[in-house]
């Protein structure tokens, strides 16, 4: 006769059993490529002090029973490493070319913005001076007949890709958001173009603090991780898993501060 406990013992190990299989088929190690081009607060390349992005994969990877090993290298190289299958994942935005190469996590067609690691605002700064302002299509209040000079960080490659359909000079020597406003507040440009989270805190600084940050931003980058269309049907189903643990974690705290 079967007994209640008995009952019990057969419930748990076939519990065991289903979790067992349910996970058989994720890897142990999933190699994430994620760039050596720092992008705080989201990406800080310092595997002691995880970027917010950083630390939704690893963590999204534990709770699915996977180690998300991180692979730090030149963006080029990054899409390198995908292609020929010495990385399982990395991180970029929908471009033509990204969505030709890579696949998204999708929805209705589009790649879907609640499955994003990051959502990335590029703000415009400017002297308190200054009556330029961005409509939203296009810059305006500049003096006849000036080209205009829009500041950037060094290796930010997010602001001077935006910057390419603009009718602008671009300057990126400016090796930290401080050094770019002292840039802009000295008039050695017009506008800063930047990642805002950066801007923000550097405007503290009271030497810059009488910059103005324009109501419209250029943009907001979705940034997704994204795996290999040359690799889908072997990396498919494990990359499911990761992004809908990333959807269900992605809000709690821990993952909204630094």
């Amino acid at each position: 006769m079967t007994t209640l406990r008995d009952a019990a013992i057969c419930a748990s190990l076939m519990a065991l059993c289903q979790t067992a299989f349910s996970q058989a088929d994720v890897p142990r190690v999933w190699r994430v490529c994620v760039g050596d081009q720092p992008v705080p607060p989201y990406v800080l390349n310092d595997p002691k002090h995880l970027g917010r992005a950083e630390r939704l994969l690893v963590e999204a990877g534990r709770s699915i029973g996977m180690n998300v090993m991180l692979q730090r290298c030149p963006n080029k190289r990054c899409r390198a490493s995908l292609s020929s299958g010495d990385s399982d994942m990395t991180l970029g935005g929908p471009t033509p070319e990204n969505l030709a190469e890579w696949r998204f996590p999708m929805k209705a067609g589009i790649p879907d913005p609640d499955q994003a690691v990051a959502h990335i605002n590029l703000i415009w700064v400017r002297r308190s001076d200054s009556q330029l302002d961005w409509d939203g299509k296009q810059l305006t209040g500049a003096p006849a007949g000036k080209a205009l000079v829009v500041g950037t960080r060094a290796g930010q490659l997010l602001a001077t890709n935006a910057l390419r359909h603009l009718s602008v000079q671009v300057d990126d020597t400016a090796h930290t958001p401080k050094q770019l406003l002292r840039k802009l507040v000295g008039n050695r440009v017009d506008l800063v173009l930047g990642l805002q989270e950066e801007l923000e805190v550097a405007l503290a600084d009271p030497e810059v603090q009488s910059s103005v940050v324009l109501p419209r931003a250029l943009r907001r980058n979705d940034y997704f991780a994204v795996i290999s269309q040359l690799h889908l049907s072997a990396n498919f189903a494990t990359a499911e898993r990761l992004w809908a643990a990333m959807g269900r974690m992605r809000n709690l705290p821990e993952f909204q501060r630094d």
